[in-house]
């Protein structure tokens, strides 16, 4: 692609290693900088990588940005702070955070925000909430307690599984990533249902989907359902929306998968549902409050699996590859003033 005269500064905060240089090879002709000096890349884990603090030579650096490139998490260091800036592509999926976070002292940022919404992060979360099915409908957790005491056990508790294929799953989100799981439930012979807080209209329904709810509907959809799978972005309409008693109506005592956010259902309802039997197991990846305090009842509820919010994390590889993936798809839309794809909208909180 040839640099335009009104080609814009592009600024990369880089702590996944190679997105820098996978971006300028994407891009050779346009302006692209590294705002990381202090070092190359992070060798922790992935709180440190997230939550890296940024240094005064690195926010110059920002300053000069047209467009910026980073997570969001770092993005909340500076957000106020950049005063050229039109354009953020943030390298994870979801913003959501930074609507919560913003100092009610400030204006809310008038440049455009877009997610990460490539099929390769959405994979990511679509293998590991197959994974999760896979490994609670054949009892994996159990055949390895029953490994560890030498036990060759075939009981019905491991042999009589259900296949996919006999499954109803509800989505509750009908984004990318959920579509991305609708694609791989159909592929095994699951029949899928989606809930959205507004109706979709005949062009906006996927053909992945094979009845969709909205709204008032979802406790007559989670009646219909062995898994409940929570996809949603944490909004003012989405916060407690599996809270309080709405999980009376699940039938089938399905199995709650939430790989959206964990504001989606208070710890205390959570453990209600499984404690009378509203829901027959949870398996969560994320949480109220993160990281999960040490002192939460979830830890050794019997009925819980715990993941720390690792979904969709992945190789640094696979990664850089989504990030220029969907910055090389909206940068000529950007240079064209076009509407950017997955842009975040302040309004919907997500």
């Amino acid at each position: 692609m040839s640099r335009r005269k009104d080609g814009a500064v592009i600024v990369v905060y880089p702590v996944v290693p190679g997105l820098f240089e996978a971006l300028k090879e994407a891009l050779p002709d346009a302006d692209i900088r590294n705002a990381l000096r202090e070092t190359s890349e992070i060798t922790g884990d992935a709180s440190e990588e997230l939550f890296r603090k940024i240094t005064a030579s690195e926010l110059s650096v920002m300053q000069e940005a047209d467009i910026l490139v980073l997570f969001s998490y770092t993005l909340l260091q500076v957000i106020h702070d950049l005063p050229k800036l039109k354009w953020v592509q943030i390298i994870n999926t979801g913003p959501d955070h930074i609507r919560s976070n913003l100092r009610k002292d400030k204006p809310t940022p008038s440049y455009v925000i877009t997610r990460n919404i490539s099929k390769k992060i959405g994979r990511l979360m679509t293998e590991h909430v197959i994974g999760q099915v896979i490994c609670h409908e054949r009892s994996w957790h159990l055949l390895r307690e029953n490994q560890l005491q030498r036990k060759y056990n075939q009981g019905k508790e491991v042999a009589l599984y259900r296949n996919l294929s006999e499954l109803t799953v509800g989505l509750l989100g009908l984004g990318p990533m959920a579509l991305e799981m609708a694609a791989s439930f159909k592929h095994f012979g699951s029949r899928v249902h989606g809930f959205s807080k507004r109706p979709k209209g005949p062009t906006d329904r996927s053909p992945l989907v094979d009845k969709f709810w909205h709204g008032d509907q979802l406790p007559s959809l989670l009646g219909e359902i062995d898994y409940i799978v929570a996809v949603l972005p944490s909004t003012p309409e989405t916060k407690g929306l599996l809270g309080k008693d709405i999980l009376k109506h699940a039938k089938k005592s399905p199995v709650l998968i939430n790989v959206g956010r964990g504001d989606l259902i208070s710890e205390g309802d959570l453990i209600k549902a499984l404690d009378v039997g509203w829901i027959s197991y949870a398996i969560l990846d994320v949480f109220e409050k993160e990281p999960l305090p040490v002192e939460s009842a979830l830890w050794t509820h019997p009925k819980v699996v715990i993941t720390p919010h690792l979904a969709c994390y992945g190789t640094a590889e696979n990664r850089v590859a989504s990030t220029v993936e969907c910055f090389c798809r909206n940068y000529p839309r950007y240079l064209e003033g076009k509407p950017l794809i997955g842009s975040f909208s302040w309004e919907a909180g997500y």
